[in-house]
């Protein structure tokens, strides 16, 4: 069984999903901006729509328009900050951006300002998550896709230093959410 098998198993999907996207707009999506996303994260995204986990952990997609949470406003957004941020301390900074060689490329975030990347090395199904915490150059790395993480993290089988400790403390929803 695959980690987003048993990430559906914990994690339930929400009665109402909005702008899940399909497999012509994911298309579309990654011809226009070039890249190949995880497996993982298309299934998640299809499956749960836009929102997030625990009114915490919320994710980047293609497929709502909202500044907050569109890929591409988004990715623009917290690329430049880190290229800012490196800029001004490398020695703290030491990630590539994407498209360099092994890049950060965002794929969500938490409420409280952390920022949640990808290491694009090598294939999609090969990236690591990285995770930087909120006004700081602390990072974690964690080699593993993306599914396999959040059901880790949710089952308490991974401790994430940055996030909460009742972040999956009895039950988590994934949040629903339909933005205007």
């Amino acid at each position: 069984m695959s980690y987003f098998e048993l990430l559906k198993d914990i994690l339930s999907v929400p009665q109402i999903v909005y702008n899940a996207g399909n497999e012509k707009a994911w298309h579309d999506f990654e011809k226009n901006i070039g890249i190949i996303f995880p497996k993982d994260y298309k299934e998640l995204i299809g499956t749960y729509g836009t929102g997030g986990i625990g009114d915490f952990i919320w994710f980047l997609t293609p497929f709502e328009e909202d500044d907050n949470i569109n890929f591409f406003k988004r990715m623009n957004a917290m690329l430049e900050a880190y290229r800012i941020s490196k800029s001004h301390f490398p020695n703290y900074f030491i990630h590539n951006i994407y498209p360099e060689k092994d890049g950060l490329l965002p794929w969500g975030y938490t409420d409280n300002g952390d920022e949640l990347y990808w290491k694009t090395n090598g294939f999609p199904e090969k990236w690591s998550i990285i995770i930087y915490e909120s006004a700081s150059p602390e990072y974690h790395e964690y080699k593993m896709q993306l599914a396999e993480f959040l059901y880790k993290i949710i089952i308490r089988e991974l401790i994430c230093d940055v996030f909460p400790e009742d972040l999956s403390e009895g039950k988590v929803d994934y949040v629903s959410v339909e933005l205007k």
